[in-house]
């Protein structure tokens, strides 16, 4: 499908494909000295995170990692996550607003207040 390792934005895809129960999320992570722009999928206590393994990991482990706060998320059902997608025309993020740039080296939650 892709001549280069797909983007968290668009590994979300299979992920929400193959399974129903999932919700979308798109967030600022914490990753190597920077916020990132992320996603990953959530059910029950579990994430699907395809580009940092093949496995779900618990939620918990997830947040600690990357610093998660649902502050710095958008969350979507995986049918409006569909919608979205084809509505326009790119697997996110699509609230540019708040994921004003792929990264950020202050915390992006002071840059929107």
């Amino acid at each position: 499908m892709f001549d280069r390792k797909p983007t968290s934005f668009e590994s979300c895809l299979e992920a929400a494909s193959e399974n129903t129960r999932v919700e979308v999320v798109h967030g600022w992570i914490w990753k190597e000295e920077q916020w990132e722009a992320h996603a990953w999928c959530e059910f029950d206590d579990r994430v699907i995170d395809l580009t940092e393994s093949r496995h779900s990991m618990p939620k918990f482990d997830f947040y600690v990692k990357f610093k998660v706060d649902p502050k710095r998320c958008k969350r979507y059902t995986r049918l409006h996550f569909f919608e979205l997608v084809g509505d326009e025309g790119h697997f996110g993020p699509f609230d540019k607003e708040f994921f004003f740039a792929a990264s950020s080296a202050t915390d992006p939650l002071e840059r929107l207040q």
